[in-house]
């Protein structure tokens, strides 16, 4: 073989080497750019989803005012256990026998009215929230409880705001003077009213007097004023004789029906004196002795005398 051939085939050789080392590189710089190139897309596109706006604080929502103190609102009987009824703005419930409780009716949400109590909760038409019968939440999208109101059982009713217990030494309420009734002309000085106008099974009040008949022809009469805090009664409705202030009620012979008061209301002695009920005892008729009694003669106590 001549210098010549050799040299020509390492020159062949070497050329095919340098291109195949070419080839190989250029591949993987190929390579090489495209795993570059995809990474940041991926993250480029990762960047670019928008986050989540943090959820608004919740509105503050007013309850509205309570209920008058002493207000009546319902009977206990009327408050199922283990459920409760909607009273206006109030509502009253009874998670447990005797335990009652109250609340706004207002929903602690948006400030929808809660419109039935049902399985145990308390529910707002609105969005959904329901409340326990103890007025924390059960489910939202409420967050606060409703807000809590005072109520007093007395008695067999329900009467809104706190009882107000009398002082530990007890003072006598002070008797009431209110102006007399007016009666007809020809009526005894001390008249209350007709016998006919007092209507049995009920009664009237009458000035600072209550005169009640209570079965035909009993007349019992009756200070005016409540022996619990000393409020003027003001109404006799259903046999019962009614104080405005905290819900007592008295029965048509003084005793106490329903609280908060304990005590009978004092009596006012009446009586009967022809068609007329009068203040006080029976008048003593006049004793009438026959006309020989004034002579000397007759000793008291003989002929009549």
């Amino acid at each position: 073989m001549s210098v010549e051939n050799v040299n020509r085939r390492t020159i062949v050789i070497g050329a095919g080497a340098a291109a195949v080392v070419a080839a190989c590189s250029t591949s993987e710089n190929s390579s090489s750019q495209a795993t570059s190139t995809a990474v940041p897309r991926s993250s480029s596109s990762v960047a670019a989803a928008p986050s989540a706006a943090p959820p608004p604080p919740p509105t503050e929502v007013q309850a509205g005012p309570e209920p008058v103190p002493g207000t009546t609102l319902t009977r206990t009987a009327d408050v199922p256990v283990g459920s409760g009824v909607l009273l206006g703005d109030t509502v009253v419930t009874q998670p447990s026998p005797g335990n009652y409780q109250a609340f706004s009716v207002i929903c602690t949400h948006q400030g929808c009215a809660l419109n039935e109590i049902a399985g145990r909760t308390i529910n707002c038409p609105c969005h959904g929230s329901r409340f326990n019968l103890d007025g924390s939440v059960a489910t939202g999208p409420a967050t606060r409880p409703l807000a809590a109101r005072t109520i007093t059982v007395q008695g067999e009713w329900i009467v809104a705001g706190a009882f107000a217990p009398l002082p530990a030494t007890r003072q006598e309420v002070q008797e009431q003077t209110a102006p007399a009734p007016q009666v007809e002309e020809g009526a005894p000085e001390n008249a209350l009213a007709r016998a006919s106008d007092v209507p049995v099974g009920s009664g009237l009040i009458l000035g600072d007097t209550v005169v009640t008949q209570p079965n035909p022809g009993n007349y019992q009469g009756f200070s005016v004023v409540c022996t619990h805090q000393g409020c003027a009664l003001n109404e006799i409705v259903g046999g019962t004789i009614n104080c405005p202030c905290h819900g007592s009620r008295f029965n048509l012979d003084g005793s106490v029906a329903t609280g908060p008061a304990n005590e009978p209301l004092s009596r006012r002695e009446v009586s009967v004196q022809g068609d007329w009920i009068v203040a006080g005892a029976p008048a003593t008729p006049p004793v009438i002795k026959p006309w020989w009694c004034e002579i000397p003669v007759f000793a008291p106590g003989s002929a009549g005398c």
